[in-house]
């Protein structure tokens, strides 16, 4: 696993004291504060198509424990339409337990705002553009293959060598520090190079779509009802799509950080008049509060109050789950991930707040300037003060991005122009 991205273990550990103090609140402290946050903020389940539907009529091992960890059950309504075109096909129902259907749509109807926020989701977990990540030049290089483009010799050579770095991760069982790998690193580097993979395998797949979603409308529920999530799969790609969101959601929220406070009254007189504003950005700088956003999402010994998404993995070879991952929103958090429009608007969001009235056109370090950002501020075209309630078959006709989600489109999954 790249040690990068797990930077926010490493506070931990250091001298023999930090250790005993660590030690502490994760074997008294944590448990405390978990059972605390689980009494006041309730849990709800979510399963993935592969724990309710088999092949086999005799369940496996993973029903049972499930069964026992949770009377809340649910389901999306893209996960509910498989499990009746798996029913019809003559799979068996392996889940026996009674589960609630839930969809974006409905949420949509109730806030008309989430509708960018729900696509802009799936942007960020299928292509996104994160400047400080390790995995920017191959999503960037990816962003030419998905669109059906050939790289140049140079690029493909670059490419080969980036999935041959995640592939030899994936192979190793020990960590950059020689130690073994936990059963959660090991399927998180597994995970990204079938992230990765997948998205080339079946590109322009309704199925790609469909795992971010999921994502995207179980994120959603769990901040809109402040409740805690876990959501049970059998497919260990998502942890690698988890992480990639997580790093995303991060950027979200640096960029309005650094960005608002800046705007003078002739930058916003000039935004309104359909003119760029020019920002240029300390990248050193922007990478490590972008650090310190992503190491409070993944800390799951986090101190404050938060509700949580956790992805529990059932792993097929051991017929165990492993190791939640789990993403940390508290309430600041919470508010802003729900108001991430990203650069998409709909005619009937609300998006006058948290800077999603501007749209940002960023480009990686030039290599003369290894620390500097350049970024173009414009106003979108689309600005709304207030939300449109409209029913969901209306919405689908006049959304630009309801439309196109409908044809399975995904010119507007994106995160780069090339």
């Amino acid at each position: 696993m790249d040690f990068r991205r797990n930077k926010y273990l490493r506070k931990f550990h250091g001298s023999r004291i930090v250790g005993k103090l660590f030690s502490f609140r994760k074997q008294v402290e944590f448990p405390f504060r978990l059972a605390i946050n689980w009494i006041k903020y309730g849990t709800a389940t979510f399963l993935d198509t592969n724990i309710i539907m088999s092949d086999n009529l005799r369940p496996d091992g993973r029903i049972g424990k499930l069964v026992k960890s949770s009377k809340n059950y649910f389901v999306t309504d893209i996960i509910a339409k498989e499990v009746g075109d798996l029913t019809k096909n003559g799979l068996n129902r392996i889940f026996p337990r009674e589960y609630k259907v839930v969809g974006f749509a409905k949420m949509r109807e109730i806030l008309p705002s989430i509708c960018p926020t729900y696509y802009n989701f799936i942007s960020w977990m299928y292509n996104p553009a994160n400047i400080a990540v390790p995995d920017f030049p191959l999503h960037l290089l990816q962003s030419i293959k998905l669109r059906g483009r050939k790289l140049t010799n140079s690029q493909e050579k670059l490419y080969m060598r980036l999935m041959d770095r995640l592939k030899r991760s994936a192979e190793n069982d020990f960590n950059k520090e020689g130690k073994p790998k936990t059963e959660l690193a090991k399927n998180i580097d597994i995970s990204f190079l079938q992230y990765f993979r997948k998205k080339i395998k079946n590109r322009g797949s309704e199925n790609l779509l469909n795992d971010y979603k999921n994502i995207s409308t179980i994120l959603l529920f769990s901040l809109l009802n402040k409740t805690n999530v876990v959501f049970v799969t059998a497919d260990r790609d998502l942890l690698a799509v988890m992480l990639t969101l997580a790093e995303s959601l991060a950027q979200g929220m640096a960029f309005p950080y650094f960005f608002l406070p800046t705007l003078t009254s002739q930058d916003r007189h000039d935004l309104a008049m359909g003119k760029h504003v020019t920002r240029f950005l300390d990248f050193n700088e922007f990478r490590k509060y972008h650090e310190n956003l992503l190491g409070d999402i993944l800390n799951r010994y986090w101190q404050k109050d938060y509700v949580s998404f956790r992805i529990r993995l059932w792993d097929e070879k051991s017929q165990c789950f492993i190791e939640d991952l789990v993403l940390n929103f508290d309430s600041h958090g919470q508010d802003m991930i729900l108001n991430m429009h990203g650069p998409l608007s709909c005619p009937f969001a609300k998006n006058d707040t948290y800077g999603n009235q501007l749209h940002y056109l960023y480009w990686p370090p030039p290599l003369k300037s290894p620390n500097v950002v350049k970024v173009l501020l414009s106003a979108k075209k689309i600005i709304n003060k207030k939300n449109i309630y409209v029913l969901d078959h209306f919405h689908r006709e006049n959304c630009r991005y309801a439309i196109d989600d409908q044809k399975n489109g995904f010119r507007n999954y994106y995160g780069f122009r090339v």
